[in-house]
């Protein structure tokens, strides 16, 4: 019995040892493919969410992209109401030179926050509650002529995303491809004015770092033998005295190429010029154009570019304000807060705010200066969900489009 009972333990431990491998054995397989499948599906799932990413980005980019359309049409709508704005204080002889978007953000984050509160109220709220059965249509009167019902359609700025327009003159900038023209020499004024001030010294020292090294004069003379027509250097002037070929500065170029003779296509050409590098292009970049009608609006002109003219156009160039920043600044803040107060109506109420303060300007002024602008540059922007598409535009008044570009 003994025996027997032996053989049934034994049998049964042979039995427990194989189920054991057994079990140990699927855990290894499960192991193995929990391994082999874990990355497989991982980067399944970070494709797919890659996938959706990409797919949602565009749609938003799709709707940034309609939003900054509907922002040019905003402007174009902005321009018309400008127009009318202008014909009213026409009418009322008044000669503040009022600009809509200097007075209103032409943002519709901002918008919403006028037409949601305060007196701009949507219609809904005003219109009688014993009305909201009437069919919809035009506004109408009852038999008593207590109410008055009219179709209300959707609250205005009530749309996903928003979209933003700015409006920047490019009559405040000094026009390089007038340099071709009659008006050469008014624009060679503006030019040095410009880089007159004693901060701008550094850039024309003779022990500059500088491998294109020019003094002032030189570096105008070069812009001007960019645009003109002949093949010597640019010498009208009392200082432009040195002639010769104004292809030589350029002949040691690798790769090698010719003065243009012919007009800007764009302001950053400016940097193939000799003597343009980096900084001179910062400091010239925000001041110039090729768009504009070729005089600079006073009305809107930065405090850069009303020294520029002060310091190109004054009869006196001893006066100490010329070597005196704190001066400059002085005068500049009395002539711009008369402008905020005033408006120049006409150029020579300029001139005259200028003798004032004690500098008289040059009645040629009037040949790169005036007190209006028709040419501006629009920037409109949609933005959805964090994505941004944007449209540039150079434009008139009359809907001439003079640049375009989007991104």
């Amino acid at each position: 019995m003994l025996e027997l009972f032996k053989k049934i333990k034994s049998a049964c431990a042979r039995e427990n040892d194989s189920s054991t491998k057994k079990r140990g054995f699927a855990l290894v397989i499960v192991l193995v493919m929990i391994a082999v499948m874990l990355p497989i599906v991982s980067d399944m799932n970070y494709e797919a969410k890659t996938e959706f990413d990409l797919a949602m980005n565009y749609k938003h980019k799709a709707e940034a992209r309609a939003l900054a359309s509907s922002a040019v049409n905003f402007a174009v709508v902005i321009f018309d109401l400008q127009k009318q704005v202008e014909s009213l204080l026409k009418q009322f002889d008044l000669s503040q030179q009022i600009e809509i978007w200097d007075i209103i953000p032409m943002d519709t984050a901002i918008l919403r926050g006028f037409t949601n509160a305060g007196p701009f109220v949507d219609l809904e709220d005003v219109v009688s509650k014993t009305e909201v059965d009437k069919p919809a249509g035009a506004a109408t009167n009852d038999e008593e002529g207590e109410n008055t019902f009219a179709e209300t359609g959707d609250p205005i700025f009530q749309f996903p995303g928003d979209f933003k327009v700015e409006f920047k003159g490019e009559d405040t900038k000094i026009n390089l491809n007038q340099l071709a023209y009659g008006a050469r020499n008014a624009v060679v004024k503006m030019l040095e004015a410009l880089i007159e001030p004693e901060f701008y010294d550094f850039l024309f020292l003779e022990n500059t770092s500088r491998t294109e090294y020019v003094d002032r004069e030189e570096l105008i003379q070069n812009i001007v033998d960019w645009v003109d027509m002949g093949d010597d250097k640019y010498t009208d002037g009392v200082k432009y005295m040195t002639g010769g070929d104004e292809q030589s500065n350029y002949d040691d170029f690798e790769p090698q190429y010719k003065v243009k003779n012919s007009k800007f296509d764009t302001v950053q050409e400016l940097m193939m010029v000799y003597g343009v590098n980096d900084i001179v292009f910062k400091i010239l970049e925000p001041h110039v154009t090729i768009y504009s009608t070729g005089k600079i609006n006073v009305n809107k002109a930065n405090h850069e570019m009303m020294e520029g003219l002060i310091r190109a156009y004054s009869v006196d160039k001893a006066l100490p304000v010329f070597y005196n920043e704190d001066a400059m600044r002085e005068l500049l803040g009395k002539i711009l807060a008369k402008r905020a107060q005033y408006g120049f109506q006409k150029l020579n109420d300029f001139v005259q705010t200028c003798a004032d303060e004690g500098v008289n300007l040059d009645k040629s002024i009037s040949e790169i200066a005036d007190t209006k602008g028709s040419i501006y540059r629009i920037k409109a922007l949609g933005i959805k969900e964090g994505v941004e598409s944007w449209v540039e535009m150079i434009v008139d008044r009359e809907g001439n489009i003079y640049y375009y570009r989007e991104g």
